[in-house]
């Protein structure tokens, strides 16, 4: 009950320290398995999905988070996978293909870490191999805010990327880059001119 109030308390206060603009909603299924994958600048961006995006998005946080007592029970109660950074965390990505498999929505940033250049060369090929292994949809966001006070904060939601062919596929180290690759562009592509308000 507590937990509920914080993710309330949390979101009246983006609400009033935000302008928030969400267009292409309706690309995300209603129901079933898909991944959402945006672009990663801040901090902010796992907290703006998980709070107004139609769905419950399950995100991946670095396990150091969850050494807080408090980070763990918030986060836990969000859905949030811990991945250990800086190593292959097979854990991690069973239960991120665990989250797919009960037809619910994962979210990743393909460049696994923040960074404020679209560099299509920056993106990992984690995404793309829990894509492949699963076969889920893929939805592109792109996210365009500067996040100071009563900024605005344009999100972008693009038509979703059918890959259910290639669930089971063991793709190549190659296969897979160039898979990163498209999944990064179409999030690029979102991003036009816009800039940050």
């Amino acid at each position: 009950m507590i937990l509920r109030i914080v993710e309330f308390l949390v979101k009246v206060f983006c609400r009033v320290i935000f302008r928030i603009e969400i267009s292409g909603m309706e690309n995300i299924p209603d129901n079933g398995a898909c991944m959402v994958c945006a672009n990663h600048q801040s901090n902010w961006d796992p907290v703006i999905l998980i709070l107004f995006l139609k769905r419950k998005v399950h995100f991946m946080a670095k396990s150091e988070l969850f050494e807080n007592f408090f980070l763990n029970k918030l986060l836990t109660s969000e859905g949030v996978i811990p991945i250990k950074r800086g190593a292959a965390d097979i854990k991690a990505i069973k239960s991120s293909m665990e989250v797919l498999k009960n037809g619910e929505v994962l979210g990743m940033f393909p460049t696994g870490t923040r960074t404020k250049q679209m560099n299509g060369a920056d993106a990992k090929k984690g995404a793309a191999l829990i894509a492949s292994r699963t076969g889920a949809n893929v939805v592109p966001i792109y996210i365009n805010a500067s996040y100071k006070p009563f900024s605005k904060i344009k999100i972008n939601i693009g038509k979703c990327m059918d890959l259910t062919e290639l669930k089971g596929k063991k793709l190549t180290p190659e296969e897979l880059e160039v898979l990163s690759g498209d999944i990064y562009g179409e999030i690029k592509k979102l991003a036009g001119d816009t800039k940050n308000v």
